[in-house]
């Protein structure tokens, strides 16, 4: 697929996916969804990425799903599940409920960190929140706004966003449809920095290079996977799975490197197996 509204760039282990729509605030699209996704399996089938950025070119992060396609369903030509490319991407290696639309971002093994350089509204906070860490510019506003639209909540943020900011901060954002600053995003958890609006990317890459070069590929990925799977289980199912996947990590080669690594006081060379 020919890249028309992202930019894909791959260096120095990490993947830069920048929603391009610049003039539209990087509004969202079904063309959109679909370079996105296809960006990001892209990075998740390469070996040489360790970890995938997602920003916003101009002045907005993603000020919400294209008004073009609203209109359409407001007009009933389509309808609201339409509106958006609708194929579901995933993997049989995760649970089914992040093999969903837009829940099988949960479900790569790459760490996702996203820098929200502006406006994160509607639709580009919704996806915003599947991201594994979030950190903001100064400038970065993030708020629903479905109820000030006539809608609800959509793609899992009923789900989703209690468990990052807590029930009553998501009731707030989710009934009122404010936007809030970033600092107060802070706050509430939404995000885990904040940083000055020109620091944003070098930032947000150095905690991808970070990940991508001095953490086993391997670890990063079993991590994430049962901190995601333990949301929707017990306690002793969770020790019970992070038993197994120890045992499992104590034979693979990261494993050997790293101990081997610390020893001899050098950087580890981990392989992902």
């Amino acid at each position: 697929m020919g890249f028309d509204e992202i930019i894909y760039e791959k260096a120095n282990r990490v993947a830069v996916i920048t929603l391009n729509r610049p003039a539209r605030l990087n509004a969202w699209t079904g063309r959109m969804e679909s370079e996105l996704r296809e960006a990001m399996l892209d990075s998740e089938r390469d070996d040489n990425v360790g970890a995938i950025v997602v920003t916003g070119a101009g002045k907005a992060y993603c000020a919400g799903a294209d008004m073009g396609a609203l209109n359409r369903v407001a007009a009933g030509t389509i309808s609201a599940v339409q509106a958006v490319s609708g194929e579901v991407a995933g993997t049989s290696e995760t649970r089914p409920d992040f093999r969903q639309r837009f829940s099988w971002v949960a479900g790569l093994r790459k760490p996702i960190i996203g820098a929200i350089n502006g406006a994160c509204v509607g639709m580009g906070f919704t996806t915003a929140l599947y991201h594994d860490i979030r950190i903001a510019s100064e400038r970065a506003r993030m708020g629903l706004i479905f109820v000030r639209r006539g809608l609800g909540i959509e793609h899992g943020a009923s789900w989703l966003l209690p468990r990052i900011v807590g029930l009553s901060n998501a009731l707030d954002l989710a009934l009122s449809g404010r936007l809030v600053e970033a600092e107060e995003a802070l706050r509430m958890g939404l995000v885990s920095r904040v940083v000055a609006h020109e620091q944003l990317m070098p930032t947000a890459l150095e905690m991808a290079g970070e990940i991508a070069t001095n953490c086993s590929p391997l670890g990063v990925s079993h991590a994430k996977r049962l901190i995601y799977h333990h949301l929707l289980t017990d306690l002793g199912t969770a020790l019970a799975e992070e038993n197994e996947s120890i045992a499992a990590l104590t034979h693979a080669e990261d494993f050997k490197e790293g101990i081997r690594a610390f020893q001899e006081k050098r950087a580890p060379r981990f392989v992902g197996r």
